[in-house]
């Protein structure tokens, strides 16, 4: 565990009882109680740290099934931010440009122009269902939106061209994930053109995603390959070397309408109309407390998926 002012070594137990306690929560199905389950991992993982009360964040740097653990269960008191290792750490805050304006949102694409060679390349020959409630997300969240059949991959590629940096780009839509391949895990946009609609994380390497914040409102993009002393390679990871030093990701398939509740409640506290947000581990932290504030959504299964991937400051590496 390290401090700006120290270090500590803090032995949890054989990796056996953590991956065998890690395993044991099973907080993305609704009708599962987790409380047994997160309780015997407070006493595992956090109860050891003896944290005191000046701790207010964590920075989490997961290693092997630790990546798929819902932090923000865990840790409801301090905000969290994850991070693939420490020099990824180091070489996100040593960006420096202008900080971005504006949201660019995508919603509620159309997939019914999807091929079905590309359906059985991406999601196994089934046809994706429509995202009602992203439209609405999209629309309240954004100052530029893309809805419906212009949520494309051109639609993005020619959004993200006026503007020199955005303050966030988001993307209501659904999640395909790899984990065998991760570079072909992708978001599912409409399909135009030549574009077959799927925005694969080696599309997403490849190309230039100047803002301050992706948000992928998507089931499982938190998910991907997990490699050892790098934490997880797939949709988060090509983000960042896209140019968003912060990026917000689900650990599995979620809700559409707690989703959009979350959301629209991230950004009212992230990004407001007037005077200045809170930074993203906060709003996110406060965000997911007002989702289960409300009886339908108390479960974890409905707020404890969404993750802070980077920096989790509100400017940090800008000038």
């Amino acid at each position: 565990m390290l401090r700006n002012d120290a270090e500590r070594v803090v032995p949890l137990g054989s990796a056996k009882d953590v991956v065998a306690a890690c395993e044991a929560l099973d907080a993305s199905d609704p009708n599962i109680d987790p409380t047994d389950a997160l309780a015997a991992l407070q006493e595992q993982l956090i109860a050891p740290l003896k944290l005191d009360a000046a701790v207010k964040q964590v920075l989490v740097s997961p290693e092997g099934s630790l990546c798929y653990l819902p932090f923000g269960a865990l840790f409801k008191e301090r905000t969290v931010a994850m991070t693939p290792s420490g020099t990824t750490l180091v070489l996100l805050k040593e960006q420096v440009r202008d900080p971005g304006k504006g949201i660019l949102a995508l919603g509620d694409p159309d997939y019914n122009g999807v091929s079905e060679g590309a359906q059985a390349i991406y999601y196994r020959g089934r046809r994706l269902a429509p995202l009602v409630a992203s439209r609405k997300e999209a629309e309240t969240i954004g100052s530029k939106t893309l809805i419906g059949e212009k949520a494309s991959e051109a639609g993005l590629r020619a959004a993200l061209k006026t503007q020199p940096v955005w303050r966030a780009v988001h993307f209501a839509c659904h999640g395909l994930v790899r984990p065998k391949k991760p570079m072909l895990s992708s978001l599912a946009l409409s399909s135009q053109g030549e574009d077959d609609g799927f925005l694969t994380a080696l599309e997403i390497l490849r190309m230039q995603i100047p803002a301050d914040l992706a948000v992928l409102s998507a089931c499982e993009t938190a998910t991907g390959k997990i490699v050892k002393g790098e934490g997880i390679v797939g949709l988060t990871r090509a983000f960042m070397f896209a140019g968003a030093p912060r990026i917000i990701c689900s650990l599995w398939k979620v809700d559409d309408e707690a989703t959009q509740a979350l959301m629209i409640k991230f950004y009212e506290l992230w990004n407001p109309k007037e005077g200045e947000g809170l930074s993203a581990s906060v709003a996110l932290q406060q965000a997911q407390a007002h989702v289960r504030s409300q009886a339908k959504w108390k479960h974890p299964y409905y707020w404890a998926a969404w993750a802070l991937w980077g920096l989790s400051g509100r400017t940090s590496g800008v000038r």
